[in-house]
């Protein structure tokens, strides 16, 4: 809808960034790093009419990605399903901080194997390690830096923004 309606918004798309914590994250991989008929045409417009408003017909390429504590598992899912790893070169680059506090949901070992897979794929990527913290933790502070401001950084300087 936001592609389909950048003009009405004056929205420059070739600025997409994506992100979210938790689910949101795990969302946000998904979305930034498949192909964008791998989930849209799992149905058709025949099967769903309502499919019919959610501008089935719009492209658009995710520039950033921002991770909080999340895991690739609908990616791995996919896999198992289809075959398909869909990691490659071509991806979105990525700012990742997870807390390394024992959490079964969401391990800090599955960002650090995001983190390997970018870099093998030679793709500009950033993990930031919250010590000592778990999940959900919104308050945390590297370098005197919340989420907010990190994440806010990395975006501005890899895509080349001004944001003043």
């Amino acid at each position: 809808w936001i592609v389909a309606n950048a003009s009405t918004y004056n929205i420059d798309t070739d600025y997409i960034s994506v992100g979210g914590a938790s689910a949101g994250a795990i969302t946000t991989m998904a979305l930034g790093v498949s192909d964008l008929e791998d989930f849209r045409d799992e149905i058709s417009v025949d099967d769903d009419p309502t499919l019919s408003t959610t501008n089935l017909d719009v492209t658009y390429e995710v520039q950033g990605m921002v991770y909080f504590w999340g895991s690739k598992i609908k990616l791995d899912v996919f896999e198992m399903v289809y075959g398909i790893d869909r990691f490659d070169a071509n991806d979105p680059e990525l700012f990742m901080a997870h807390g390394d506090a024992e959490d079964p949901v969401t391990p800090y070992e599955g960002s650090v194997a995001i983190q390997d897979i970018y870099r093998s794929l030679g793709i500009h990527s950033e993990l930031v390690t919250l010590e000592g913290k778990g999940h959900g933790a919104w308050d945390a502070k590297v370098g005197g830096k919340g989420l907010y401001e990190l994440s806010h950084d990395f975006l501005v300087e890899r895509q080349g923004l001004n944001s003043k």
